[in-house]
């Protein structure tokens, strides 16, 4: 049974990012994996509308989050600026990519298909998928 849990969640997960690198494309931003120090966060460039992604950033958040995150500077940021992945900080353009990158996941993983009320109910699940767990307050907002 924990076999089959563990299993549709990587596929949910799984799923998710593949629309998440659909939308990528369709909105013209290149994503460049960039292996470096486990200390280097992931970086946003909103002039290229460029993401660099760090594959051995340490961090409890999920790669499709760290993205959607750092998507959400480039559409909804200040222009010209480089952003660096800081979801704790507490200043407004991390908030709001928090909570863009938030609604960004889920819209994909909801779907037309939840209500409000059921988007709310499944609200554990979705923060558990995605390693929300620190700003579980912000998911709740968004939901």
């Amino acid at each position: 049974m924990y076999q089959d849990l563990y299993e549709t969640n990587c596929k949910a997960v799984q799923d998710v990012s593949e629309v998440l690198n659909d939308k990528i494309a369709e909105l013209k931003i290149t994503v460049i994996s960039m292996p470096s120090d486990s200390s280097d966060s992931d970086m946003s460039n909103i002039n290229k509308r460029v993401i660099i992604f760090n594959p051995n950033f340490e961090t409890s958040f999920s790669v499709p989050f760290r993205i959607a995150h750092e998507m959400s500077h480039i559409l909804y940021g200040s222009s010209s600026k480089t952003y660096t992945f800081s979801p704790l900080s507490k200043k407004t353009e991390e908030i709001e990519a928090n909570l863009n990158g938030i609604q960004i996941l889920a819209d994909i993983f909801f779907g037309d298909y939840y209500s409000t009320t059921q988007r709310w109910e499944y609200r554990y699940r979705f923060i558990e998928l995605f390693d929300l767990q620190p700003i579980t307050h912000l998911v709740e907002r968004c939901l």
